[in-house]
């Protein structure tokens, strides 16, 4: 063979380039498989990253889940875990009910494994009360400004997006309506007062929610004493002895009422009356003219949560005009000003409330008072 014939050196050269392409190719090959699969372990390493998150419209990630405590009504709670999940498709809400007493010892015994992301209480001084006992977040919902000026706190960790009053329930089966809608507080300890109220001879039985139970009662109490001062203990001591009772909890207070059993039920909380009342229940409720206490029911967010992003959403939520809708079919005070009760109740702006209230006392001394207004009672 003659190397140096100058086709002989091209065939020689192009059989060179042909082997060279062919070993590039397979090595080619063998680079592009192991591109595509350290693409597809990375892709699988997202998805389970990414497994419990979703992506909002404003691209922001938000968890899967979010737990929720709140207090009753039991049909809110289911409106509004229905209601957040429709308006964030993919993230699941886990409600947890309890009256504020079980939330928060809850809360308690959940310390070193924190699992609530937005807690809310059925007490606007409990309210106050865990800013400095909880770790709280700070956080604007969308819509928070809206909302009344009462149900608003300066530190911008718990906001009242719902709120209940304490008025005077009565049997209207046992009860005349012209007569025990004429008594202000202080004429529960006039014992004739009470039983001409009722429409046939004899005396009444009266209760009132235990205190120490009912968080409501406990800042009526307390905002009775914030706004009456010292002589709040003469009315207290005159409903003692006119045969006041201890009717338990908010629950069994109530259903004594209905039953007959109690006829008359001071600073029972309002929307519970208004819900069975329109189911034809002999309830009914009126606010003495003296004033009362509309509570806010404030909502917040635990700096402990593992799930924040999907806890500020709840929080928006709560104030949308969706939510409030919810709260005001569950015959609760909307906590935005914009929002109206239900027509079968009086709004937040009709019912007149005490005068001087000072939460901060209320919230700091609202157990003290509870605890000695039952012994009262014994």
């Amino acid at each position: 063979m003659n190397i140096y014939n100058p086709l002989h050196l091209c065939d020689i050269f192009k059989n060179t380039m042909n082997s060279g392409v062919k070993k590039m190719k397979k090595e080619n090959l063998k680079l592009g498989f192991a591109f595509m699969l350290m693409a597809a372990l990375s892709a699988c390493g997202n998805n389970d990253a990414s497994s419990n998150e979703n992506q909002s419209n404003s691209g922001e990630t938000i968890e899967k889940t979010v737990n929720v405590y709140m207090p009753s009504p039991a049909g809110l709670q289911t409106a509004l875990e229905k209601g957040f999940e429709a308006a964030y498709p993919g993230v699941d809400m886990k409600v947890t009910s309890g009256t504020t007493g079980e939330l928060l010892a809850k809360i308690e015994a959940e310390k070193t494994n924190p699992i609530c992301d937005v807690l809310i209480l059925a007490s606007w001084s409990d309210g106050i009360n865990s800013l400095s006992k909880l770790d709280l977040m700070e956080y604007t919902p969308v819509n928070g400004d809206k909302l009344a000026t009462p149900f608003k706190h300066s530190s911008n960790k718990i906001w009242g997006t719902s709120a209940s009053a304490v008025g005077v329930l009565y049997n209207t089966d046992k009860v005349k309506k012209e007569e025990i809608e004429k008594l202000d507080w202080t004429d529960f300890a006039n014992k004739d007062k009470v039983n001409g109220t009722l429409k046939e001879t004899g005396e009444a039985a009266i209760s009132i929610p235990d205190p120490t139970k009912s968080g409501a009662c406990k800042d009526f109490l307390a905002g009775y004493v914030s706004s009456k001062g010292e002589s709040a203990w003469t009315d207290f001591n005159g409903w003692a002895s006119a045969g006041l009772k201890n009717g338990g909890g908010n629950k069994p207070a109530l259903a004594a009422v209905e039953s007959g059993s109690v006829d008359i039920l001071v600073a029972g909380v309002d929307y519970n009356a208004y819900a069975d009342k329109k189911k034809d229940k002999p309830i009914d409720i009126y606010y003495p003219k003296g004033g009362t206490v509309v509570n806010a029911r404030p909502a917040m967010i635990m700096n402990t949560a593992t799930h924040k992003n999907a806890a500020k959403k709840v929080m928006d939520y709560l104030c949308s005009d969706g939510a409030q809708k919810l709260v005001a079919d569950a015959f609760l005070l909307p906590g935005r000003e914009d929002v109206s009760a239900d027509s079968s109740r009086l709004g937040y702006s009709q019912i007149k409330q005490f005068e001087n209230l000072n939460w901060d006392n209320m919230a700091a001394n609202g157990t003290e008072i509870a605890k000695n207004f039952v012994d009262l009672l014994k």
